[in-house]
């Protein structure tokens, strides 16, 4: 039966409606709200996770995306994978003990102790473990730790471990760069859409650290180095230094493995170094049959300068480079002069810093005085130390028709322009006596048939504290090939070689570093497409009269 409600029996149907819909409209505005809130407070969450704490309470940048590095022929080399780390708001934990005991077991190699020390510190945000694998993370979800959470993080990652250590450099936990190409290049690796493409051959690369290896163990070395430059525009195809370390793996930064010896060290050329001798004498007119008095040793205050096996004649310049006669080299300086010699020197590029794209370069270390007793020393490598790049970017640029170019890892897709540091001439006249001091010299265990190898070798006592080691040297080849048309320069160095059988008690460059020298360019000739020769040999010395 209808109840009415006044005069007007809809009233109180539309007075029911009425209120529910208030209702509804009430119930709406607050899942709105409530909505809302929770669309703010996945905001902030989202905020946090991308501006974690550190545990001393400041914010840390989130993992940056970095581009990939790949060598010269579009192999990777350097990449950066998805992973996710772990961190903890110890103020969500319940119960911090059972949360340390449920993390160690999940987490092997981190202690209870230690994490119970550090949940209980007063902090919104610390890590726990960063870059976890896989089974890792399961293990944690499985454990349903309450206030513990993960971050998507990518982690670099380098596939060939050691091989590019030195060049490639790494990155810390958080994928910033700190050392080599990666910190160099950390703001391009960070912004970039496209890889960073070095100059460096991974095929060469594994093969000339195979040689070296090998070298460093048969002459019992405490370590190397090697680097292969492309002449024509200064790019390191190879750079290689021995012990070296795996990126991958969190390293000391001060571990004698981060040293880069190829950039960082400064090592007297020896006799190498009278390859810049040679050619400072053809730059002032001296010609390559001009004869110098190498009969007599050099008294210099207390010093004598000797030859090692002297011939005890008048020797050519030709047959002072040859011999490796430090009596001739001295006589062809005192001629010149030391102003002229040293102002050589500077035009060469000897006396300024030669780097490339790594932060860990070292300047030549020389005299300033440069008095006649410096002068002369320095004709045969001895008082000025170099670091390897800087000795084979010079040598390079001699002959190189005489332009020097900027040593590079990056890759030049052509030739750029360079500085000259010697005449047309006189590259010309190093070239055959650089083929000669192969064939008929002290260097002949730097030969490989069809390669036409031209290079010179040198021997230094190592300095400790001052005084020169005479049990410790660095030796040293610097080869180029072929000499008929110079496209690649090859420096190997080794660190305290040791005498053997098979070198009949020697331990000088020309008889450890120039064999090594030899192989690795046996094996990366073809590899570079250089093909071997089977023309006759040039006639050297009537190419060197024609030239003058």
């Amino acid at each position: 039966m209808y109840v009415g409600y006044g005069n007007n029996m809809y009233s109180l149907s539309t007075k029911f409606l009425k209120i529910a819909k208030q209702r509804i409209l009430f119930i709406i505005s607050v899942f709105l709200i409530l909505f809302t809130i929770l669309l703010i407070r996945l905001a902030q969450v989202m905020i946090l996770s991308s501006r974690t704490r550190e545990s001393g309470g400041e914010y840390t940048p989130s993992p940056i995306s970095r581009v990939d590095i790949i060598d010269r022929n579009g192999v990777i080399i350097a990449t950066s994978l998805p992973t996710v780390s772990l961190y903890a708001c110890p103020r969500e934990i319940i119960n911090v003990e059972e949360a340390a005991e449920k993390i160690a077991l999940a987490l092997k190699g981190l202690k209870k102790d230690d994490l119970i020390k550090k949940l209980s510190e007063p902090k919104k945000f610390l890590w726990i473990k960063r870059n976890l694998s896989p089974l890792q993370e399961q293990a944690v979800l499985n454990q349903g730790i309450p206030g513990t959470h993960f971050l998507r993080t990518e982690r670099r990652v380098y596939p060939d471990a050691n091989l590019l250590a030195h060049v490639i450099g790494g990155t810390d936990v958080d994928n910033v760069g700190i050392a080599g190409v990666e910190k160099v290049f950390d703001e391009f690796l960070r912004e970039s859409s496209t890889p960073l493409q070095l100059a460096l051959d991974v095929k060469i690369q594994h093969a000339v650290r195979d040689e070296l290896q090998k070298g460093i163990a048969e002459f019992q070395a405490i370590g190397g180095a090697a680097a292969v430059m492309k002449i024509s525009t200064g790019e390191i195809i190879s750079l290689i230094s021995i012990p070296d370390f795996n990126p991958n793996e969190n390293l000391d930064p001060n571990a004698r493995e981060r040293f880069n010896m190829v950039t960082s060290s400064a090592i007297e050329p020896g006799s190498s170094a009278k390859i810049f001798n040679t050619a400072l004498a053809l730059e002032f007119g001296i010609t390559p049959f001009t004869m110098f008095d190498a009969r007599e040793p050099i008294k210099i205050g207390k010093f004598t300068i000797n030859d090692f096996k002297g011939l005890g004649k008048f020797l050519s310049v030709e047959e002072i480079l040859k011999y490796s006669s430090n009596i001739g080299s001295a006589k062809i300086a005192l001629e010149v002069g030391r102003t002229a010699q040293k102002k050589f020197y500077k035009n060469i590029g000897l006396l300024d810093n030669i780097s490339c794209e790594l932060a860990e370069t070292q300047k030549p270390l020389y005299c300033e005085s440069w008095t006649e007793a410096n002068s002369i020393t320095i004709s045969y490598g001895h008082g000025i130390a170099l670091s390897p790049l800087h000795l084979i970017t010079v040598v390079s640029g001699i002959i190189n028709d005489g332009i020097l170019n900027r040593p590079t890892l990056l890759k030049r897709e052509n030739i750029v322009a360079g500085r000259r540091i010697v005449s047309q001439k006189t590259s010309d006249l190093m070239k055959a006596l650089l083929r000669i001091n192969v064939t008929e010299g002290r260097n002949r265990f730097a030969e490989v048939p069809g390669y036409l190898v031209g290079g010179k070798s040198g021997t230094a006592e190592k300095p400790r504290r001052g005084v020169y080691q005479k049990n410790a040297n660095y030796t040293g080849f610097i080869g180029v090939f072929p000499m008929t048309n110079p496209q690649y320069s090859v420096y190997i160095v080794l660190d305290e070689p040791r005498e053997t059988a098979q070198t009949h008690g020697y331990r000088t460059g020309g008889w450890n570093a120039a064999p090594i020298c030899a192989r690795i360019i046996k094996r990366i000739g073809a590899m570079l497409g250089v093909v071997a020769s089977t023309r006759p040999e040039p006639d050297w010395k009537k190419i060197m009269r024609e030239v003058i």
